[in-house]
Formats: structure tokens, C-alpha cells, sequence
């Protein structure tokens, strides 16, 4: 049976349960306030949106904070090559993330009842800001919290003189992801200059800290699934991390243009804005290139799948969606309405949340002893939850699309009943696809909570990964250029659905003529996401027509070059 190299490793796998735990609530509640958005009455009272939505929300960060804390844990032993230090440490950040999560979720009510805990000037309960509701008392938690955490991997790490762009991208990452987050933890009484540092936390933080944590743990996984070139994975995380805080530190500007900062930001942060989508574009052409060069064969598939959907997703949701509403002559129409959400699902559940499962389903097997699993559960789960994401994202942008028009343009009242008749349809969209998109999570959830079990019970003599599926010409080698050609059509949709926010600036438009918007939110948005689905399933259908793997040994899962500088 399989085994583990260093048994702190193990510590890690109470942060993937809690994780698999908090995402099944956090898409239950999701559930709830789509069907809410159908029928608002529903709940009403009882469970209120405001608060599912905030509850809804929160677990989302939290989970994939959990997820991101298990991955760090499960890797740093072999970035590291010896076991993680502080144990003790590490036990104590699973149960302050466990009090957090109790705490954040009962606190959220209190704000329907105007509760907030003052005490010496802040807000310890409960503090109302969206992101970021938590009190103070949270907030402390969380940075000691993160503290911990930057310990625990800067003792783990050899020396400074052995890093190599893995080692100084985590560390970086952790580092700044503690520093950031003091930008949360006060109260200013003028709401202008409480938003911008606000945004201090949701854009450094979450877009910039969080993204460089994330290429590094991408970059570190494909060296262990397919054993690529360290040095050449390095190289792409070291341009990848440069290029988010380059164009990020300034793109976060793009806040600025509606709380009554300074004119100016409009040009810069749009600027900036512009020039953020390229360290996603790196980080997509790098995962093609380590996929593909030396044609291994895919060995764990779910764990692939998931990375891939976060690398693709981290591009569209992240990188397109977000260039198109980000402008100053864009986003004044798209700030605050369903075209946010489109953007904000696919960019925060597709980039991080598929992470943090992906990398679950790399290590959970390892943990549980686990050496061949039956894969197509997770290939399903994938499968349902990408379609059902891209159907909610396709659900929000429509919808908003029309709100933008409705609401903004025409000026007619939201709580007039004229904007609700009109967005109804892609309302129920929204709900039809979150089932989708739930039925997926309930099984990847399932499969990874009882993996061990089932395995006990009937074990798998050979993986699913082995068999080898028919040839045919959409699962031919997967070439650069066609790639190339894949990723310049999603960017077409882009540029439709970027003219579309555009027009609305035109006198037609404004003069009550909504066709030019509707009709290029309804060839760019779908166009978008369809091209998503068949590039991810074009991509997934090359690699798995390769040949399976010959019965042998099971390699070392770290190769002895990663704890090298280079």
C-alpha cells in the first residue's frame, strides 16, 4: 500500500475535510438565495437573503482558505524534504479556523438587528462590510491565524541559499497574506475612506496575495503529477507572481472610481486593470506546456481536471470577465448589478476553490493509503460542476445585462416590479444550474470523504486512469497553435461582451434602444462560455488518449531537484 513520506503531511488532511465540510454548506446556501432571487418570499423572516447571501459569501472564503491551508501543509515537507515544524501550532490553527467559521456564522445575524459589539471605538461582533462582516474579535483570530501559518512553513523551509522560485513564491505569498489582511482589522468613520481599504484587503489580498499563492501551488503540483522540469516551472511562477503584483498594485485603482477618490485613478486603474488578465495568460501557457511537452500519461485524473478547471476559469473568470467590466467607461454601469456575480463565481470559485479540490484529490488518496481509486466519480463531479458553473455565470451576466439596461439606463425603480418581470427567465436560470452545479460538489464531496472507506470495501486492482479511451481527431495531440487559437476566441468573446458594456454609453442606447447591448451580450456571453466547455473538453480528451501507465513502482512524490535552488 501506498505511503506517505513525512507523517506530518497527515496534519493536513483535517484541513481538506473541513474544507469538503464548509463548501457543501456555503452551496446550500448558494441554493437557497438563487431560488430566493426566484421567489422572494420564500424564507422570508426566517432566513432573510441579506444574511444567506453574506453566510454564503463568508464560507466561500473560508473554505478555500481551508483548502489553500491543507495544500501548503501537505507540500511543505516536500519543498522541504523533512517534516513540518510547530505540530502543536498546526493543530491549534484547525480549531481557531473551526471557532472562526462558528463565529462568522453565528455573528451574521446580528447585523439584521443592527448588533455590532462596540467597544473602544470597534466593532467586535459584527462590522457590516461586505467581505469582510466578521468583528473585530474574528479579525484578530484570523491574523494570529495567518501568523501561524507564515511560522509554520518559513521553519519548515531549508535555508534561504536552497530556494527556488516555489519556496520564495509560497513564502512570499504566506508572508503577505498575513500583512495584508491588517488593512481589515480597523474601523474608519468615513465610508469613502473605509472602502478604499476595504479594497486594500479584497483586491491585495484576495487578487494579489491569494494569486500568488496560487501559481505557486499550481506550478509545484505539476511537478509531482508529472514530473516537470523544476527549473522551467520556476521560471513561469517567478514571471507569474512578478506580473500580478505589477500590474495588480496599481490595477487595484479599478475600486477607486466610485467612492469619491481623486479623478485621476480613473485613467490609472483602468490602465492596470487592462494589463491584469497577462499573468493568467502565463500561467494558462504554462500548465499547457507541462501537461503536454513530455506526453506523459495522466495518472490522476480528477486531481488534473480540477487544476485545469481552475487554470481555464482563473483565465475567463478572473482575466476576461474581469477586463471587460473593469474600465471606468464599463464598470459604471456594471458595478453593483448581475454582471459582477458572473464575473465574481467563475473567478473565485473556478481560480481558488478548484484549487483547494484538485489538490484534495491528490493527497486525500496518499493520505487515506489509498494507491488505485476509482476516478470517475471525480470526472463526473468535474464535470457537473463546471457546466453548472459556467450555466450560473451565463445565468448572472444575461440577466444583468438586461438590469444594466433596465435599472441604470432607463433609471426604472428595482423595487418598482418593472426590472423583475424582464430578468425573471435567467432569475430560474440561475437555480437550474446551481442544482447542476450542487449534484456535482455532492458527489466530488462524497467521494472524497469516503474514499478510504470504499476502498477498504472494494478495492480497485488497477485505476480508471488505465484504461485507454478510442483515438479520433478530437482527442489528436493538442499542438501550441491550436491552443493559441483556442485562447485568442475566448478573448473575441471578450472583446464582444467588452463593446456591449461600451455601448451602453451611446445617446441610442440611453434613448431607450437596447438592441446593440443585447445583442452583443447575446453573441459574447454565450459564445464565451461554450468555448470554454469545448476547449477544456478538447484539452482533457488529448491527454487522456494517451497511452496508460505500465504497472510499476510508485515514484517518489517529490523529485529530489525541488528542494534545489535554481
Amino acid at each position: 500500500m501506498l505511503k506517505i513520506e513525512y507523517v506530518t503531511q497527515r496534519l493536513s488532511l483535517r484541513f481538506f475535510m473541513l474544507m469538503l465540510v464548509l463548501f457543501a454548506f456555503q452551496v446550500a446556501f448558494g441554493l437557497v438565495i438563487a431560488t430566493q432571487h426566484v421567489d422572494p418570499t420564500l424564507l422570508a423572516g426566517v432566513a432573510n437573503f441579506n444574511i444567506l447571501r453574506a453566510e454564503h459569501t463568508n464560507l466561500g472564503i473560508l473554505w478555500i482558505l481551508s483548502g489553500f491551508i491543507g495544500t501548503i501543509l501537505f507540500v511543505g515537507p516536500l519543498l522541504s524534504h523533512r517534516e513540518l515544524a510547530a505540530t502543536g501550532l498546526i493543530k491549534f490553527l484547525f480549531w481557531a479556523l473551526l471557532a472562526v467559521t462558528i463565529w462568522n456564522v453565528w455573528t451574521q445575524s446580528l447585523a439584521a438587528e443592527g448588533i455590532a459589539g462596540w467597544w473602544a471605538g470597534q466593532p467586535w461582533l459584527q462590522e457590516g462590510l461586505e467581505y469582510l462582516e466578521a468583528g473585530r474579535a474574528a479579525d484578530v483570530v484570523i491574523f494570529v491565524g495567518f501568523a501561524i501559518l507564515a511560522y509554520i512553513l518559513l521553519r519548515t523551509f531549508p535555508p534561504r541559499r536552497e530556494w527556488n522560485e516555489i519556496h520564495w513564491g509560497l513564502a512570499i505569498g504566506v508572508v503577505a497574506l498575513t500583512f495584508v489582511w491588517l488593512f481589515g482589522v480597523f474601523f474608519v468613520e468615513r465610508i469613502d475612506l473605509q472602502e478604499y481599504f476595504r479594497w486594500y484587503v479584497v483586491h491585495y489580498w484576495v487578487e494579489g496575495v491569494w494569486e500568488v499563492i496560487h501559481i505557486s501551488l499550481v506550478g509545484f503540483l505539476l511537478v509531482l503529477m508529472f514530473k516537470a522540469d523544476v527549473k522551467a516551472v520556476g521560471y513561469a511562477v517567478f514571471w507569474g507572481v512578478a506580473m500580478v503584483w505589477l500590474s495588480g498594485l496599481i490595477g487595484n485603482a479599478h475600486h477607486y472610481f466610485w467612492i469619491g477618490t481623486p479623478e485621476f485613478w480613473q485613467f490609472w486603474g483602468s490602465l492596470f486593470s487592462a494589463l491584469e488578465p497577462l499573468p493568467l495568460v502565463f500561467c494558462f501557457w504554462h500548465i499547457y506546456l507541462d501537461a503536454h511537452q513530455d506526453r506523459k500519461p495522466l495518472e490522476n485524473a480528477p486531481a488534473f481536471y480540477f487544476i485545469l478547471g481552475s487554470v481555464v476559469l482563473e483565465q475567463v473568470g478572473a482575466g476576461i470577465l474581469g477586463f471587460t467590466m473593469t474600465f471606468a467607461l464599463t464598470n459604471v454601469w456594471s458595478h453593483g448589478t448581475w454582471v459582477t456575480p458572473s464575473h465574481a463565481h467563475l473567478a473565485l470559485f473556478g481560480t481558488f476553490g478548484m484549487l483547494g479540490i484538485a489538490a484534495a484529490y491528490y493527497a486525500v488518496p496518499l493520505l487515506r493509503g489509498v494507491k488505485n481509486f476509482d476516478q470517475r466519480l471525480g470526472r463526473i463531479a468535474f464535470w457537473l460542476v463546471f457546466t453548472g458553473m459556467l450555466g450560473i455565470a451565463f445565468g448572472f451576466a444575461i440577466g444583468g445585462t438586461i438590469q444594466v439596461f433596465l435599472y441604470r439606463s432607463m433609471g426604472l425603480s428595482w423595487f418598482g416590479g418593472e426590472i423583475f418581470p424582464a430578468m425573471q427567465f435567467y432569475k430560474i436560470l440561475v437555480p437550474i444550474f446551481g442544482l447542476v452545479f450542487t449534484t456535482g460538489a455532492g458527489l466530488l464531496i462524497y467521494d472524497l470523504l469516503t474514499i478510504g472507506y470504499r476502498s477498504r470495501q472494494a478495492p480497485v486492482e488497477e485505476p480508471a486512469a488505465a484504461v485507454r479511451p478510442v483515438r479520433g481527431r478530437w482527442s489528436a495531440q493538442l499542438r501550441g497553435v491550436e491552443a493559441g487559437l483556442w485562447l485568442m476566441g475566448m478573448w473575441i468573446f471578450g472583446a464582444i461582451i467588452t463593446l456591449g458594456l461600451l455601448s451602453f454609453n451611446l445617446e441610442v442606447v440611453a434613448k431607450g434602444d437596447p438592441t446593440i447591448p443585447y445583442v452583443l451580450g447575446g453573441i459574447g456571453y454565450p459564445g464565451l462560455l461554450l468555448i470554454t466547455l469545448l476547449f477544456v473538453w478538447r484539452f482533457l480528451a488529448s491527454l487522456e488518449a494517451r497511452p496508460a501507465p505500465a504497472a510499476q513502482a510508485q515514484p517518489s512524490m517529490a523529485p529530489a531537484a525541488v528542494g534545489q535552488g535554481t
